[in-house]
């Protein structure tokens, strides 16, 4: 308990200490976007960071418990995004520099109109703010794995932990924290899998790369690949590189490390599943730090677990908050380039309290992660195609209302699984070529 309580204290301490330090001094600029000049390995780490959180960690090794390596094939996917992104990532970054746009929704109510921005942002905010809860539910278990407090209770703390370093340092705060919290992921990942890699005996059953089947296969890949290209905090991440030979780099350097993380994770919930057979999936990454460790090793683990969980916490909290911030500024005149700080501190203070709220009443986080990532996917036919061609408002907004309505219909019925959550993909897009057609001369918008 004493061991636990110091390792927690410090990492506390750490992340604190980071945006501290990053608000010294600071402009509109640098809170808002760090003022554009990320480079070197900060950007590697916060693209890696990006795609490497509390849910992708809980429901990949959910997958490996159930489907052995198999489930490799969700990083994998993950890193196709990465690669796919990079293809167009400078050509987007000049955009982003030229509109001096700080968000996703921003950047395409320049360019697809007012009403689509509208529906950009609608869709994002709903999309982080589940996956922000999703974090907040695992890191708030891991915690009270930690110490004998309440689920509850864990959720605030996890809260306050987030907002004390973005209410000081905001996007700056999110760069550097992603380094430090990549180094612990590293540190975790590694040290915990070679234990167990020398205390247990890994069937080679569990080592079929096609285990989990063609159609969880191929859902896994579309959702992590399209996904990872479109990620409205992945463009947020673009939009705050240096230059391009920073950006490219980066994003090559992210690969190798998703990759490695993948199949170092992968150890830890084969362990798991050869000690634990008969657990819930959904409990393995838990179940494997606190009862496969020893002393020492165990209270270490959990407490970087934590961090690692509540990683993201951050980029979703200042994702959430940047896209209330840039509306309040582009649809009314209330208010000026000047207060972005401060409207950016107090919706983040606002979002994260909603989520925590939400936290401690569902938790069900495969089905909300589920839900983010089919809302993610559904954005792919706009997105993708406003590079290449002149699309129409009308087209791009039926495309966004039956792609939601889409994910909404799965999520009421129960039925999200990495083969249904493709479905919006396909409603998109056949709705974005149809009206497309359908609208005639109507006004054409192009990146």
């Amino acid at each position: 308990m004493e061991l636990s309580m110091i390792f927690f204290v410090l990492y506390a301490a750490i992340v604190l200490a980071i945006g501290i330090v990053s608000s010294r001094k600071e402009t509109e600029e640098d809170f808002m976007i760090a003022e554009r000049k990320v480079e070197g390995a900060q950007v590697a780490a916060t693209m890696s960071a990006g795609m490497f959180d509390g849910a992708t960690l809980a429901i990949y090794i959910a997958y490996v418990y159930q489907y052995g390596f198999s489930a490799i094939w969700i990083f994998v996917g993950a890193c196709i995004g990465l690669l796919l992104l990079k293809k167009y990532a400078w050509r987007i970054k000049q955009k982003a520099d030229e509109l001096k746009v700080y968000s996703m929704p921003e950047y395409f109510f320049r360019v697809l109109g007012k009403r689509n921005g509208m529906m950009f942002s609608a869709i994002l905010i709903l999309e982080f703010f589940l996956l922000l809860v999703v974090n907040l539910i695992i890191s708030s278990k891991i915690l009270s794995a930690i110490f004998p407090v309440s689920y509850a209770v864990s959720a605030a703390i996890g809260g306050l932990i987030v907002a004390s370093y973005l209410v000081l340092a905001g996007f700056k705060a999110v760069v550097r924290t992603d380094f430090f919290q990549l180094v612990v992921a590293f540190l975790m990942s590694v040290t915990v899998a070679l234990f167990l890699f020398n205390k247990t005996t890994i069937p080679t059953s569990e080592l079929n790369l096609g285990a989990m089947g063609a159609g969880n296969i191929l859902g896994f890949l579309i959702l992590a690949g399209f996904g990872a290209m479109i990620s409205p905090d992945l463009w947020q991440r673009t939009f705050a590189t240096r230059d391009e030979r920073n950006l490219r780099r980066g994003l090559n350097y992210a690969v190798i490390i998703l990759l490695a993380l993948g199949v170092v994770i992968s150890v830890i919930g084969l362990s798991t599943k050869v000690f634990f057979p008969n657990i819930l999936p959904e409990d393995a990454l838990i179940v494997g730090f606190s009862q496969l460790l020893p002393f020492g090793l165990k209270e270490f683990g959990l407490v970087l677990l934590y961090a690692v969980a509540l990683s993201s916490s951050d980029t979703m909290t200042f994702t959430l908050s940047s896209i209330v911030t840039r509306d309040l500024k582009n649809y009314t005149r209330r208010y000026s380039e000047g207060s972005m700080r401060k409207m950016t501190r107090l919706s983040l203070v606002a979002f994260i309290a909603c989520a925590v709220a939400v936290a401690i009443f569902y938790q069900d986080i495969l089905a909300l992660g589920f839900s983010f990532a089919s809302l993610n996917l559904m954005l792919f036919p706009v997105v993708f195609g406003s590079l290449y061609w002149k699309l129409k408002e009308e087209a791009v907004f039926w495309s966004l209302v039956l792609g939601f309505g889409s994910v909404l219909v799965m999520f009421v019925a129960g039925v999200l699984t990495p083969e249904t959550a493709v479905i919006s993909l396909p409603v998109a897009l056949v709705s974005l070529v149809v009206f497309q057609k359908t609208f005639g001369r109507g006004k054409e918008v192009a990146i």
